[in-house]
């Protein structure tokens, strides 16, 4: 049962709020940050797999490093004994495919705007070269807002060949995979395209390219056939966006787009202008022609024109080559230019340089690097040595300087939350320190540097120190045989030492609960923190001596009898009597000791016994 545990010893469970094939996901509340998270614990068929388990861990880490406004972010990956989970961004809404199920299908601009972001997203993961490989409606979140974020990046990578024998999950997936995963190929940017065209196929049609009765029969018609266009089952879909998704669904990785990128400009250019930006290139679109079976001729009858044209064609060629070499070594070469390197000059430095050669410097963007100067050139198009004609444009991208992250607060979380934390924001971790700590418990941060809050370059290592628990004390065992059980243990705590096996057995010489035997002894030494067990009486103990008490009362009050013997002290006897009345009881004690007579609380009699 998983509600209800708390996770790490931080994670409170609530309730559970999904599931598929291979997780559970959970409500959950972080108790050292306050906040709500959601819980995706894997399923026990996954956990049996140590391989998965251990790659699992790898690609969570990995896609930690992930932070986009579009993907589901992950804090924290953990074990709680037979459990693996990760913590993630908690996501109130819907996932596409219930979306789909309810509305059948999607208007063009609301396919169109959903499509985009996705695209967004895997364009950021796949700069760190990180591909989803399991990219469905399934795993798209649509917020009451309207944003798309994408989740499971971590268990689509990891998932191994035992896990997608559950039929259960591959069925979900088979139809979004593309044509070299069901070949068991690898995946790659691609195969995220393809997938994104089928999602971006049922938002406007509201079916699947491809059906069948199994997970087999879908992968051999996706493998063997193209889908059928989608304006056939939707015909208000525009004639361009048509061939976007047909593109990205095409069964030949190689003529799909490049990448996401031109995917989501494709799609925009298609929905506003109904035209394409990036038209597939010839290559792509050859033809192999086969031969053309040629009339059988006598030897000689075209023997003597052939050799007298052929002839004249390679004069002609040869002439040809000839003056065009002349043409652009003297006439054409006088308006070009070779590039020069730009890379890293100031622009003002680059645009002087580029104007002596009379071409025109073009700032595209300005972006953060982690090494290059603010205002230095990081990149330029063409690259230098490339030959231009002059007046051409010479393209480059300006460095900011180092994008600067604040260093997030990871005291008092684990080494692995702090790790989670720190690739959330781009940084590393660097040293890690173990010491004592007196009230911080073992395994925590103590202290971390830089100090949390502090602005620092992206990629900057931040350094933990880690508590080991107090620092342990040698002491003196103290001693806590002929004691109660109840005291013996009182003791323990003051001296910071911890209660085991606490063992009964018959005595006939100590009373029940007394302690018998102390392991360590008493007086050894012994560190702070250890435990001690101990052996006490089951009973009966020994057997009591009897004496006689006889005495009259000076005045009125309450009597008590207290035997106070090597047993316990204990009250025997109490009553109210009357001035001058005489009291005899007999009362029972062990070995040696004294029995104390009290009237309204005030000793007025006292005799030793033993």
């Amino acid at each position: 049962m998983v509600i209800g545990r708390m996770l790490g010893g931080r994670y409170e469970v609530l309730e559970k709020v999904g599931g598929g094939g291979m997780s559970l996901v959970y409500r959950a509340r972080d108790l050292y940050l306050n906040r709500m998270v959601a819980i995706k614990v894997l399923r026990e068929h996954l956990t049996n797999d140590e391989e998965f388990v251990a790659r699992f861990r790898r690609e969570a880490q990995a896609v930690a490093s992930l932070s986009h406004t579009n993907i589901v972010s992950i804090y924290d990956v953990g074990q709680d004994k037979d459990l693996h989970y990760l913590v993630m961004e908690m996501v109130e809404g819907q996932n596409l495919k219930e979306v789909i199920k309810e509305k059948d299908k999607f208007n063009e601009n609301e396919a169109v705007e959903i499509t985009k972001q996705i695209c967004e997203a895997l364009e950021h993961a796949h700069k760190q070269k990180i591909i989803h490989c399991d990219i469905k409606p399934h795993n798209i979140i649509l917020t009451k807002e309207g944003k798309a974020k994408v989740t499971d990046f971590g268990i689509a990578r990891a998932v191994t060949t035992a896990t997608i024998t559950h039929t259960g999950s591959i069925m979900g997936s088979v139809h979004y995979f593309s044509p070299e995963q069901a070949k068991g190929e690898i995946a790659d940017e691609k195969s995220d395209i393809y997938s994104m065209g089928v999602v971006l196929y049922e938002m406007l049609t509201g079916k699947l390219p491809f059906e069948g009765e199994s997970p087999i029969s879908i992968a051999l018609k996706k493998i063997n056939n193209d889908s059928i266009p989608p304006r056939s089952v939707n015909p208000d879909i525009g004639e361009a966006l048509e061939k976007v998704i047909l593109r990205a669904m095409d069964r030949n990785p190689f003529r799909r787009y490049e990448s996401v990128r031109e995917l989501k400009q494709d799609i925009t250019s298609a929905h506003l202008y109904n035209k394409l930006e990036y038209e597939p290139s010839e290559m792509e679109n050859t033809i192999n022609i086969p031969p053309l079976a040629l009339r059988k001729t006598k030897k000689n009858d075209l023997a003597a024109p052939l050799k007298v044209w052929t002839w004249i064609m390679i004069s002609l060629i040869i002439v040809g080559f000839i003056v065009g070499m002349f043409i652009s070594a003297t006439v054409l070469s006088r308006g070009e230019v070779t590039v020069p390197d730009i890379v890293e000059m100031s622009a003002t430095e680059a645009e002087a340089v580029l104007k002596n050669l009379e071409l025109s410097l073009i700032v595209e963007r300005n972006i953060n690097h982690p090494t290059i100067e603010e205002g230095l050139v990081v990149f330029q198009d063409p690259k230098p040595s490339v030959i231009v004609k002059k007046k051409s444009d010479i393209k480059v991208v300006v460095s900011k300087g180092p994008n600067m992250v604040i260093v997030p607060n990871v005291l008092a979380s684990s080494l692995l939350s702090a790790e989670v934390a720190l690739n959330n924001e781009g940084l590393e971790l660097g040293d890690v320190t173990r010491v004592y700590h007196e009230q911080i418990t073992s395994g925590k941060i103590v202290r971390q540097e830089p100090a949390a809050g502090k602005e620092i370059i992206q990629g900057s290592t931040v350094n933990l120190i880690i508590s080991k628990g107090p620092e342990p004390i040698w002491i003196s065992m103290p001693v806590v045989t002929n004691l109660s059980i109840q005291q013996a243990e009182s003791i323990l705590q003051n001296y910071n030492l911890l209660l085991g096996v606490v063992q009964p057995e018959t005595s006939y010489e100590y009373a029940e609960d007394i302690v018998i035997r102390q392991d360590p002894g008493a007086n050894s030494e012994i560190l702070q923190g250890s435990v001690v067990n101990l052996v006490i009486s089951a009973g009966p103990g020994p057997l009591g001596s009897l004496s006689s008490v006889s005495i009259t009362l000076p005045n009125s009050g309450k009597v008590k009898i207290v035997v106070d013997d090597e047993n316990s002290r204990e009250i025997v006897y109490e009553n109210y009597h009357y001035d001058g009345e005489t009291i005899q009881r007999n009362v029972s004690y062990h070995r040696r000791g004294f029995i104390e007579v009290y009237v309204d609380n005030r000793l007025i009699k006292r005799k030793e016994v033993g």
